[in-house]
């Protein structure tokens, strides 16, 4: 999410003519108490998240050195894309950025859910978020157009999905488009997604990365602290997560206090917190371990 400084005031006469509640939050029983990961885990978690506030007029270098852009998209309304290039890991990353304006304000906060028409995806259950819909659909054409030209100059790169915020809910439509084509994707890694669906959704993305308490599969829903934005949208009305998700308790304190936590909407992670903020904003959405989303990447 790139924060500006003004958005916090705009968004707040939003939310405060917004008909339904916004944030909210409902316990549900742990399916098994969560666990800690593991140092290389931990590692990769914090690596990936410095490409997650990255984008081509960032303020300061975020993604790791030796990483350079391999292509861009953007679309109205004020979506962006960049496809970064890791020549020593022989990856290919596309980070979708978050929540960068007022109309992509408007865009997280277009919550009615809608048939989920997005290109592979055969789901006639699943409904899903308006406006990360909008957004996806709009800029899909050109991101993937982008991704086939770079898988057929380096096609022994392996494919990686990265976002924060408003770009990490970009990042759970990307991963299940372009898995239900039948691109092979490494691994996704969202911080601080919003919940994007009905329980048709989540169901239908654990599916497609099989992601079980018994298996991890290749989608990561990373969250921290008392992050407010992951705990948007309610299922109460009618939204549910997806796997697996791992919390940083306290930022980054390590391995010690970072923990795969089980079932959709695990109790003991995220959704034990009180997460306030304006939609769900606070310091623990702005500031992930490796994401700094208003200056330089740790």
């Amino acid at each position: 999410m790139r924060f500006d400084t003004g958005l916090a005031a705009l968004g707040l006469s939003i939310v405060a003519v917004n008909a339904s509640p916004i944030v909210g939050n409902v316990l549900f029983p742990p399916t098994r108490p969560r666990t800690t990961v593991s140092q290389p885990l931990y590692d990769t978690l914090t690596f990936y998240g410095r490409y997650a506030s990255t984008y081509t007029t960032a303020p300061c270098k975020n993604p790791p050195e030796g990483t350079v852009v391999q292509g861009f998209a953007n679309a109205d309304p004020t979506t962006e894309m960049t496809l970064f290039r890791d020549d020593a890991r022989k990856q290919l990353i596309m980070a979708f950025p978050g929540t960068a304006s007022l109309q992509d304000f408007v865009t997280d906060l277009s919550a009615q859910q809608v048939p989920a028409t997005i290109a592979g995806v055969n789901c006639p259950k699943c409904k899903v978020h308006q406006g990360v819909l909008k957004s996806w659909n709009a800029i899909q054409p050109e991101a993937q157009r982008v991704l086939d030209e770079a898988l057929a100059a380096y096609p022994n790169y392996d494919l990686f999905l990265v976002g924060h915020s408003l770009g990490g809910a970009l990042t759970k439509f990307a991963y299940a488009s372009l898995k239900s084509q039948g691109y092979d994707i490494s691994a996704a890694y969202s911080y601080g997604e919003f919940r994007t669906g009905n329980q048709a959704w989540a169901d239908y993305v654990d599916a497609l990365s099989g992601n079980t308490d018994d298996n991890q599969g290749p989608y990561y829903r990373v969250t921290h602290a008392d992050d407010g934005v992951p705990q948007v949208l309610s299922p109460l009305q009618g939204y549910r997560h997806s796997r697996s998700e791992y919390w940083f308790q306290k930022g980054a304190d390590g391995p010690a206090t970072t923990f795969r936590c089980y079932g959709q909407e695990p109790s003991d992670c995220n959704n034990s917190q009180l997460g306030i903020g304006v939609a769900g904003i606070n310091a623990a959405h702005i500031f992930y371990p490796g994401i700094n989303v208003v200056g330089c990447g740790l």
